[in-house]
């Protein structure tokens, strides 16, 4: 009599897992509301947000590195300030690179590596001309951005063609 019990417990709570039918047709109803909708760019706008900036104050600082006579602070989600580090006492703002949603950067020789959201970016910063060179991207080298919900872009039908570089609050 007590497996009876057991058993009809354990339907009862699975009983909770499966999609019901609407009571106006044979449509699935799915009991998860999502919230959130994705926030998408074409790749070719999502490709042309680095850029090379005036340098500016920082704000939100993150990670510092220093390389040779330079030193490069993380503006958290916005990209690097370059400065000249050649007088430490005295380190002069140079210019800001702007790389959205990164947070993090490697140097090897001459050559800067970034997350770029998905893409990892190898870019050179060139000071004499004040100029970024980027060298090369690998596209979709790092796992797409996951909805607070916990839901992947695939989850939203996004296309291929578009990279998702955030989430909003549905309005309803």
């Amino acid at each position: 009599m007590k497996k009876m019990y057991f058993l009809f417990g354990v339907a009862l709570l699975l009983q909770s897992c499966w999609y019901t039918t609407d009571d106006d047709g044979a449509e699935l109803v799915d009991p998860y509301y999502v919230a959130y909708e994705p926030i998408t760019q074409t790749r070719t706008d999502f490709e042309e947000t680095i850029k090379l900036l005036p340098s500016r104050p920082v704000q939100n600082a993150g990670k510092i590195y220093i390389k040779d006579n330079m030193m490069y602070i993380n503006e958290k989600q916005e990209g690097f300030h370059v400065f000249d580090n050649t007088d430490p006492d005295d380190p002069q703002s140079l210019a800001f690179i702007s790389i959205p949603k990164s947070t993090d950067l490697a140097i090897r020789g001459d050559v800067m590596y970034s997350h770029h959201l998905i893409d990892l970016v190898a870019f050179r910063y060139v000071r004499g001309n004040d100029e970024l060179e980027l060298l090369h991207r690998e596209q979709n080298a790092f796992p797409a951005l996951i909805s607070p919900e916990g839901l992947t872009p695939e989850s939203y039908g996004v296309d291929e063609e578009l990279v998702v570089v955030g989430y909003k609050l549905k309005e309803d």
